[in-house]
């Protein structure tokens, strides 16, 4: 049997050799050249072209090369007896961390008015809030929330915690539904978006969302692009309700040349670079999402 390979980023040729040394005595098909199509049974990939999943006859299943699968769920064709495994490397988790803190801190110690004041050579020490006295709510309590309320906790920021089902997490404050989501956006100086891009996410952050959130609050998207309406962020912006934001994520990427986003001077813009996938690390641990789709076991969580 033969293992189909698509991944679409520059790092192609390092994720492959990683792949190869995990799993030295399987056959890869580099997409587009299939080969005979009954010899794939199983597939890892990112962003595969719609339809091709769908022409696998033998296909027992299906890695993906990063966190999200909604890529692959957005497959009109993608067969739907067949599991789906996601990549959830614990590096992931500690670069996602590290992002969500720097992005944070960035914003809680007023880097963006010291490098304005900067370029017009101004010395001037800006008032200052200590960390026990500003609330940050992480939106999505998976592994990766989890991990980003861990380091945060450590750095003393008082944390609230959004969820669709309930969730108990020792230093967060935790709160689940959309009923309470309002409310949770309200509570908070600082605001970061974990979620998936779902039929639920996608627009979630309208002119009402973000009109729920505290005036000269701040926002930080390191999840997916689509779950933000850009110009109603942009109008939130101009208005002064929005102190800044923080965006790894865009409905289009890369972003387009001469895109709003990238002058805005309340924006820092980041190319989706939070929670980077590993080769080396994600390769172990596909290898294994692999051989337990192949011996029809349940893949196990990290």
């Amino acid at each position: 049997m033969a293992i189909l390979f698509h991944c679409p980023w520059n790092t192609a040729d390092q994720w492959l050799a990683a792949f190869q040394a995990a799993m030295p005595n399987d056959e890869f098909r580099i997409y587009p050249d299939l080969g005979k199509v009954e010899e794939i049974d199983v597939a890892m990939v990112w962003r595969l072209p719609h339809g091709v999943l769908s022409g696998l006859p033998n296909l027992l299943g299906v890695c993906s090369l990063g966190a999200g699968v909604d890529a692959l769920l957005e497959d009109p064709d993608l067969p739907r007896n067949i599991p789906i495994a996601r990549l959830v490397d614990p590096l992931m988790m500690d670069r996602m961390a590290e992002y969500v803190c720097a992005a944070v801190l960035h914003h809680h110690l007023g880097f963006d008015d010291y490098n304005e004041q900067q370029t017009r050579q101004f010395w001037q020490r800006n008032p200052t809030t200590d960390a026990r006295d500003r609330t940050v709510a992480l939106l999505g309590m998976g592994q990766m929330g989890q991990r980003c309320a861990e380091r945060l906790g450590a750095l003393g920021f008082k944390l609230i915690g959004w969820s669709r089902g309930p969730k108990k997490i020792d230093g967060v404050k935790c709160f689940h539904g959309w009923e309470q989501l309002d409310g949770v956006l309200q509570a908070a100086s600082i605001v970061v978006i974990l979620l998936p891009s779902t039929k639920q996410t996608i627009n979630l952050f309208d002119r009402a969302a973000l009109n729920a959130m505290q005036k000269d609050a701040y926002l930080i998207n390191c999840s997916r692009g689509e779950i933000v309406v850009e110009d109603d962020l942009i109008s939130a912006l101009d208005s002064g309700h929005l102190s800044g934001a923080t965006l790894d994520a865009f409905r289009r990427e890369p972003l387009p040349y001469g895109h709003p986003l990238w002058n805005h001077s309340k924006i820092c813009v980041t190319p989706h670079i939070a929670s980077l996938s590993a080769p080396d690390t994600a390769a172990v641990i596909l290898a294994d999402q692999l051989r337990c789709i192949r011996n029809r076991q349940v893949v196990p969580r990290q």
